[in-house]
C-alpha cells in the first residue's frame, strides 16, 4: 500500500497523471491527506474508479446497461473528478448517480425529504438503534437522511431488485414522505447545495 508521499510523487512524475487507488488506500488516507490530493491535483488530475464501485459499475451494466451507457457513453476508463475522493471511502456515497439525461433519475438528498417524512424519522432511526426490523422503505429514508443516495447504489448495497426499489420510492412518494424528481433539469436546485 502506497503513502501520501508515494501518491503525490507518482501524480507530480506521470507525464498524463491519473489517481488510481486501491479501496484500502483510500480508506486510509486522512480527511486532510485526502483534501492536500484535492488541492493540489484536484484541477488536474482526474481519478479512476476504486475497485468497490467499479464492482458496483459493473453490477449496473449488467442490470440497467441504459443508466451505465448514459452515464459513461464510450467512457471505459470511469474516470470522474478528484472531488469525489472521500464518497469513494467504505460506506461512502460513491458515485452517486444524478443528472442522468436519456433515463429517469432516482437520486435523493436530505432536500428531498417532506415534512411527513421528517416526522417519520426519529421513529425509524429509534427502530434502527434498538435493531428493530425495519420496512426497505424506512431503509432508504435513513440512508437520503444520511448524505445523497440513488437507487441503484440503495439496491446494490441491500440486495433490493430494482422493479422493488422503484415500488418503494413510488409508495414514500404517494405516503408524502419524498420527493422524486425524475427529470435532470427539476434536479438542478437540489444539487447545488451538494
Amino acid at each position: 500500500m502506497r503513502s501520501l508521499q508515494e501518491i503525490q510523487e507518482m501524480l507530480r512524475t506521470a507525464t498524463d497523471p491519473v489517481l488510481s487507488l486501491s479501496d484500502e488506500e483510500i480508506d486510509a488516507l486522512s480527511d486532510d491527506e485526502m483534501d492536500l490530493l484535492r488541492e493540489e491535483f484536484g484541477s488536474i488530475v482526474l481519478m479512476k474508479l476504486p475497485p468497490r464501485e467499479q464492482a458496483f459499475m459493473a453490477w449496473l451494466k449488467k442490470e440497467e446497461p441504459a443508466i451505465y451507457d448514459d452515464l459513461w457513453e464510450e467512457d471505459d476508463e470511469m474516470l470522474v473528478s478528484m472531488s469525489f475522493l472521500p464518497d469513494m471511502r467504505e460506506g461512502g456515497a460513491g458515485f452517486v448517480i444524478c443528472e442522468l439525461e436519456g433515463s429517469r433519475n432516482y437520486f435523493f438528498s436530505q432536500r428531498h425529504i417532506k415534512p411527513a417524512g421528517m416526522q417519520a424519522l426519529p421513529g425509524i432511526i429509534n427502530k434502527i438503534e434498538k435493531a428493530e426490523e425495519v420496512a426497505i422503505g424506512e431503509v432508504l429514508m435513513f440512508e437520503v437522511l444520511r448524505g445523497p443516495m440513488d437507487l441503484w447504489h440503495f439496491c446494490y448495497r441491500y440486495g433490493v431488485d430494482l422493479q422493488r426499489g422503484r415500488e418503494v420510492v413510488a409508495a414514500l412518494v404517494s405516503h408524502q414522505w419524498l420527493v422524486h424528481l425524475p427529470e435532470s433539469e427539476d434536479l438542478i436546485s437540489y444539487l447545488d447545495d451538494e
